[in-house]
């Protein structure tokens, strides 16, 4: 291992700066994406989803991006912005855990202008304290293990030598010994005959870190730790207790007590990882009742990210790379739009048929949908009032059995697939949905295809039309006057959550303008959150909770 072969000694670079600090981070998200697909062979804890590399560098490449422009000189504001954009920007459990580790150092680097080698060695011990504090249940011979060891030595370095360099380079030599012991201090990985790969990570990001002081243009270290894929075959999906990997982060309704949550999400599932840094809240579980983690999570703040994902089918395809076997449900959602479509996978939909408005699709396009997802049952949301007959007929096409969730619109179509339980049968998901179908608000703008005269007004062709629930809500050639009959619904409504999703022919612009003027018409006791969701037809679909 070449890398290891570093004499500690040999290695000296006094101090770092903001621009140095940017630099590493730079070199980190490099080498990560290099080295992604190799991690993620190693990926077997907690199941073998085979995304660890992958997470650890969206996570770390989110914050390099935002570093690009920066021109912080003090290095605890750039580590401040690093920790920030990573925590944003997590992805899985091993994307959390790097951003807590990052958020740490940030912590130690605090009112530090540079950072010599004890300042390094003690924000490396302040990032091994913030990630180990909100796992809720840290196993041996993980990342934690690494990011642990390697912070102990540098800690023991920097009583040796105050410089960043030399301490850097025992830190590494440490978290090398570390991770060659994690195959067998995890049973888990040692059935498996791997390192942990997201000790791999951590190792990746410091020696990348090392090569970008010393001038390396290549900006990161070669895998050159032991490399072998995992051996998925010995397990099986039983061995997963909980299914669903379940990320989200929602914006704090204020200076909430937020341990109620912490102890609920422990009650339903593992693999916890919390995060509240006053203003927001990042949370990973592992958990059968996804719907109840989104559902709980609403009580504390609005959401800015949601991701839920079987790991059961993750890794049945992993290890035999066939159709898995049948599953107890499976959801067809019919939808249109780039956003809209990623939207419903995330929430947990195992096929998109695409289609809505003026793209009606054909029974067969949703009948074929339905019969190739493994599952004994499969729910269908039309989202749309013209898809539903046909979502109807499929019953009598499949020999599985079809349920139809009549959504309307959207927005009833993501409050269903909240509503929905794993663990309830078919009759109390079905009632279940149709309720959270039916607790949403649909205001939609879009425009009038031809002159008609609707509920006494005279409506011409070109011009926006807002309707509520498909009942005309507004009409006339100016947006903002469309935008004020708008808010005055919701004001009547009562409903304090707006989630706004802009088409494909609104630009990010012109949607941040409409929600500007919506929040100044309602006031700040209303919550607004703007998505893409890409669709035709309808600049602009608005749901109400």
């Amino acid at each position: 291992m070449d890398e290891a072969t570093v004499n500690v000694k040999e290695t000296t670079h006094e101090k770092i700066s903001g621009k140095d600090y940017k630099n590493l981070i730079i070199s980190a998200a490099y080498q990560l994406e290099k080295s992604k697909e190799e991690i993620n062979d190693l990926n077997v804890f907690p199941v073998p989803d085979g995304d660890t590399g992958s997470n650890m560098s969206l996570t770390v490449g989110n914050a390099a991006r935002e570093l690009l422009e920066d021109e912080s000189q003090g290095i605890d504001e750039a580590a401040e912005k690093t920790a920030r954009a990573m925590l944003r920007g997590a992805r899985g459990n091993s994307g959390v855990i790097v951003s807590l580790l990052f958020r740490g150092i940030a912590k130690g680097l605090k009112n530090s202008y540079e950072c010599d080698g004890v300042a390094w060695a003690e924000a490396l011990n302040e990032g091994v304290l913030a990630a180990y504090s909100a796992v809720e249940h840290p196993a041996d011979g993980t990342i934690l293990t690494v990011a642990k060891r390697s912070a102990e030595a540098a800690k023991q370095a920097a009583n040796e030598k105050n410089d960043f360099g030399y301490v850097l380079s025992a830190a590494i030599e440490a978290a090398e010994r570390a991770l060659e012991k994690t195959v067998y201090e995890n049973p888990v990985l040692e059935k498996a005959g791997v390192v942990d790969a997201g000790g791999m990570g951590w190792l990746v990001v410091m020696r990348a870190m090392r090569r970008a002081l010393n001038g390396d243009e290549d900006g990161g270290a070669s895998m050159q730790a032991p490399h072998r894929k995992s051996t998925f075959s010995a397990y099986t999906s039983a061995d997963i207790t909980y299914g669903f990997c379940t990320e989200l982060i929602i914006k704090k309704h204020g200076a909430l007590d937020v341990s109620p949550f912490k102890a609920y999400l422990n009650k339903i599932g593992d693999s916890l990882v919390f995060v509240d840094d006053g203003e927001i809240i990042k949370v990973h579980v592992h958990t059968n009742a996804p719907h109840a983690v989104l559902g709980e999570a609403l009580r504390y703040g609005v959401y800015e990210t949601v991701k839920v994902e079987n790991m059961r089918t993750q890794h049945t395809d992993k290890i035999a790379k066939i159709v898995p076997k049948n599953k107890k449900y499976g959801i067809v959602s019919v939808v249109s739009g780039e956003g809209l479509e990623k939207l419903f996978l995330e929430l947990g939909a195992d096929k998109i048929v695409s289609g809505g408005q003026t793209m009606n699709p054909s029974c067969r396009e949703i009948y074929e949908a339905a019969e190739s997802v493994s599952a004994d049952t499969v729910f269908l949301l039309p989202n749309n009032k013209n898809v539903i007959l046909a979502c109807e007929q499929v019953s009598g096409m499949c020999q599985k059995s079809i349920v139809v969730i009549p959504t309307k619109a959207v927005p009833q179509g993501i409050g269903a697939m909240l509503a929905f339980d794993e663990n309830a049968d078919a009759a109390a998901n079905a009632s279940a949905m149709a309720e959270g179908a039916a607790a949403v608000t649909t205001i939609q703008i879009t425009y009038a295809a031809k002159t008609v005269a609707l509920g006494g007004a005279q409506i011409n062709a070109g011009e926006y039309l807002a309707l509520c629930e498909r009942e005309l809500l507004a009409s006339g050639a100016d947006l903002e006057n469309i935008a004020l009959s708008v808010a005055e619904k919701i004001k009547k409504s009562g409903k304090q959550a707006v989630g706004i999703y802009y088409g494909c022919d609104v630009s990010k612009e012109e949607a941040k303008a409409l929600a500007g003027q919506l929040k100044s018409s309602l006031g700040a006791d209303t919550e607004i959150n703007l998505y893409y969701g890409g669709q035709p037809i309808y600049y602009y679909v608005i749901s109400l909770e």
